[in-house]
């Protein structure tokens, strides 16, 4: 497990009572001069601890467990060095707690939420409720209906039977238990779930400074007032607007554009097919961004 030097640090541990082997477990307020952020781009230490354990582990279950700084956010690595995010991790939990644990609730998704979200729960007969970005949102519905698990891409999840507030200690639990009692690596677990529901993607962000805030209200403008109708050669057959523009196009993809509310920087969100058509698409909305900044 990376604890990334933060709340986590000995907290699996201490809850199984057996040796976890922890990378980045010292406390430092300064983690270490980085960002503790459960994204691949600061897991270099898990990605080696991980490769060597394989080489020494040949045929043995594996799972690299990913906690930002104050334990509220999780992402994983499976047995093969693959990182995998919330948008992965929350399906294959709505799957375990409707299964093994029994339990059933509303499935909370943020906007920017994967497309498998909705397909799982609907394979198991539970609701589904979008929300604006912000676990605020899900928490609030937490406190106004019965909810099976609300989650964001970022990697907070949090839990009806427990409390409106992310916990990546217990969302570790849950995954821990889901390989032990399937047998099975969570991509393993994640790619059955795929043929289930008939439905594979990949999904990635970017975020795009832009030069002032002047120029971010004038592509909030551009877009109030000539709403796109084609992005990346594909047709716009649906737009949500409950938190930026979310732009549904006529392949399925969705590209999502949305401004930070306190600094001059444009989020960028796409989920397709294959990598290619998010990479095209990312890159379709930074032209256009770029050419009206």
């Amino acid at each position: 497990a990376d604890v990334m030097h933060g709340a986590a640090a000995g907290g699996l541990q201490k809850i199984l009572g057996i040796e976890i082997q922890e990378v980045n477990g010292n406390r430092d307020p300064l983690f270490d001069g980085g960002a503790p952020e459960p994204l691949p781009r600061y897991l270099s230490k898990l990605f080696k601890e991980m490769k060597s354990y394989r080489a020494a582990n040949q045929g043995n279950l594996s799972i690299g467990l990913v906690f930002d700084g104050d334990s509220d956010r999780i992402a994983a690595v499976d047995g093969e060095g693959n990182f995998l995010s919330s948008q992965i991790l929350i399906p294959i939990l709505i799957e375990h707690l409707t299964t093994r644990h029994g339990f059933s609730g509303e499935v909370v998704k943020t906007i920017s939420g994967s497309d498998l979200f909705p397909k799982v729960a609907q394979l198991y007969n539970m609701p589904i409720f979008e929300t604006p970005i912000g676990y605020k949102y899900i928490a609030d519905r937490m406190l106004s209906t019965q909810v099976l698990v609300g989650g964001e891409e970022s990697g907070g999840i949090g839990y009806g039977t427990h409390i409106p507030e992310r916990d990546a200690l217990l969302s570790a639990l849950y995954l821990l238990e889901a390989v032990v009692m399937s047998g099975e690596d969570l991509s393993a677990i994640y790619g059955k779930l795929q043929e289930k529901t008939g439905f594979s993607s990949v999904y990635d962000r970017i975020d795009l400074p832009l030069p002032n805030m002047e120029v971010r209200s004038r592509l909030l403008e551009q877009l109030q007032n000539y709403p796109l109708t084609e992005v990346a050669g594909q047709k716009v057959v649906d737009c949500l607007t409950i938190d930026g523009y979310k732009l549904r196009l006529a392949d399925g993809r969705w590209l999502l554009i949305r401004f930070s509310g306190t600094e001059p920087v444009l989020r960028l969100y796409c989920e397709a097919a294959d990598m290619q058509q998010v990479k095209q698409t990312l890159e379709w909305a930074k032209n256009w961004a770029n050419s009206i900044a």
